[in-house]
């Protein structure tokens, strides 16, 4: 492989005859054209390899790739056994957040010409684009959790494109989320932030079957779940975690625990409580089985709570604001607790909040809504390794990103308020 030196202008030009970023504005083009490199490739090199961390994805100049692990097109995803075709785009792990691996190899067929690009100076650009940032990013998620999903046979990836809810369309009209699209990978950690009433909610009971759409579509691993005129239903595939918390009052943790994985035939009794026990462990909390509800903290609670959502193996857990109304040291040990079984389990988890600092903490990405009629703002890709702790709170980074954050919504809480909705807390 040999790197060649060319001008960010000359770059820059290249980069204008991509489709796909051609959209991007010239400043914004500028920034990308100064974090990519240009590079000749021989035949049989290898680009890189299936399993490795992404760093850079890959524009095609000139010559041929093959993906020796695609056997055919993958639908629904730009996913192709050869790039021939100048101006294409792969590598598309490098659009994700810092875990994201690569799901496929890629070889050198004859000699080649590409442009590497940095993945994270990307995501990066597009997060101050706003929306139409976000929608691009959307487009690469997209490509990216379908390979994921049908190459690599991971769960979880959760995909709502063009989601809109009207309440009461032959009355009020109220427009709760309008023409609302995301994509969330398996394993992947998203939050929703954005102005009271911008329809956070009302999209997570459309993931989690709980209220139909009027228009668009929602699709868990590739499979339609909510639409227009459809009736949709809750499912184990899907846990949801509430803000009131939903644990049965008359039975004990344990009872709570394993009743699930029981009744589904999913675990023996033994086996349930064995694994219930060490998540317990896991979380400070191994001393509380025989205790009921009533008798827990509301920080205990949140935390038996999150095991019981894991114990039942869905595809996704849904939290809904669960940690508001905790105090301050309360929030943080849940929010810890929380980290230390993402990182042991890594499910797909959907995180609604009004709390900024809380969403980066947690999150891989952090999308802002506008407020109603609720849309996707923007999208900031939170760059920071796991696991997380708390020093990272004081972190030149995470400042940055919440700083970031801040603006976003700022615009709208103000329009909020303006409106007489209740203002972003």
């Amino acid at each position: 492989m040999t790197t060649n030196v060319q001008s960010i202008a000359e770059r820059e030009e290249l980069l204008r005859n991509v489709p796909m970023l051609s959209v991007l504005p010239a400043n914004l083009l500028s920034e990308v054209a100064a974090n990519a490199e240009l590079r000749s490739l021989d035949t049989g090199e290898i680009v890189f390899h299936a399993g490795e961390l992404a760093t850079d994805f890959y524009i095609l100049l000139s010559g041929r790739i093959q993906h020796p692990e695609v056997e055919t097109a993958v639908a629904d995803a730009v996913v192709r056994r050869e790039v021939t075709n100048a101006g294409d785009i792969f590598g598309y792990a490098a659009f994700v957040d810092l875990n994201g691996y690569r799901i496929i190899s890629a070889t050198v067929a004859e000699p080649t010409r590409v442009m590497a690009v940095n993945g994270a100076a990307f995501r990066r650009v597009l997060s101050r684009w706003g929306k139409e940032g976000h929608d691009l990013l959307q487009v690469f998620a997209l490509s990216y959790a379908s390979h994921e999903h049908r190459i690599a046979q991971k769960a979880g990836w959760v995909s709502v494109r063009n989601a809109g809810k009207v309440y009461d369309p032959k009355g009020k009209a109220v427009v709760a989320v309008d023409d609302c699209s995301i994509e969330i990978r398996p394993g992947e950690f998203c939050a929703i932030v954005g102005p009271s009433g911008c329809g956070k909610s009302t999209l997570l009971n459309a993931i989690a079957g709980f209220d139909g759409l009027t228009s668009g579509e929602i699709l868990l691993d590739g499979n339609l779940i909510n639409r227009p005129r459809m009736h949709p239903k809750p499912g184990p595939d899907r846990i949801v975690v509430f803000q009131n918390g939903a644990l049965f009052p008359w039975a004990s943790v344990r009872e709570n625990l394993i009743r699930g994985p029981i009744i589904r035939g999913a675990m023996s009794e033994t086996e349930a409580l064995a694994r219930a026990r060490e998540l317990l462990e896991r979380v400070g909390l191994s001393d509380i089985e025989d205790l009921f509800p009533g008798a827990m903290s509301s920080g205990m609670c949140r935390r038996v709570e999150i095991i019981r959502a894991i114990l039942n193996e869905p595809r996704v857990i849904l939290l809904d604001e669960p940690f508001r109304g905790l105090d301050a040291l309360t929030k943080t040990v849940t929010q810890t607790a929380l980290l230390e079984l993402y990182d042991l389990t890594r499910k797909t988890v959907l995180f609604i909040t009004h709390d900024l600092e809380e969403a980066i903490y947690l999150a891989d990405r952090v999308f802002v809504m506008t407020t109603r009629p609720g849309r996707f703002k923007q999208t900031i890709a939170i760059d920071i390794p796991r696991p997380r702790d708390a020093k990272m709170l004081t972190s030149p980074e995470f400042i940055r990103l919440k700083e970031e954050a801040i603006e976003a919504v700022h615009e709208e809480a103000v329009k909020a308020f303006a409106a007489g909705e209740k203002e972003f807390a």
